[in-house]
């Protein structure tokens, strides 16, 4: 099996970027990047002193227990959404040590077998074991230190 790293869709990001409310109803804040911000679009770090918008993001299309809302970064200028190759890593990925990583069933709730902290370097076998089980649609990709979404992980076709 392969797998696909899914950016947030240019939609959302464009949204933002025009004004658009994020998933609490509020205006994104605007800051300036300390080069640490990870956009969810291109999922690169924004570079220092580039313009970044801050907003609430819900990963989800459904409304429940688990439809987590939470905070995300994206490029203020226009960026190119992330497109997985061959399973290779997302460079937002690839440059830090380890994610909190879980699976969700296509009904978006949490397959409590799979929630663990992964290092990098060990993402890609974790993900295709997490897959293994049947009722797992997705898993999310989150910031080990803060639990926000950084991306989705999807079987590759």
């Amino acid at each position: 099996m392969s797998i696909k790293f899914t950016a947030i869709p240019t939609e959302i990001a464009n949204s933002w970027r025009n004004g658009g409310a994020d998933a609490q109803g509020l205006l994104p804040e605007h800051r300036i990047s300390d080069g640490s911000a990870p956009c969810r679009h291109c999922l690169k770090n924004i570079h220092e002193g580039k313009g970044v918008l801050l907003g609430a993001y819900k990963p989800f299309q459904s409304t429940g227990a688990f439809s987590e809302i939470g905070p995300i970064f994206i490029c203020e200028d226009n960026c190119q959404r992330f497109e997985s190759e061959n399973g290779a890593l997302p460079p937002v990925i690839a440059e830090r040590e380890q994610f909190l990583i879980r699976g969700y069933s296509a009904d978006e709730k949490i397959d409590y077998r799979t929630g663990q902290i992964v290092k990098v370097k060990e993402l890609p076998e974790q993900a295709e074991k997490i897959f293994a089980y049947q009722n797992v649609a997705f898993i999310h990709i989150r910031s080990a230190a803060y639990s926000c979404f950084t991306t989705r992980i999807d079987r590759a076709n």
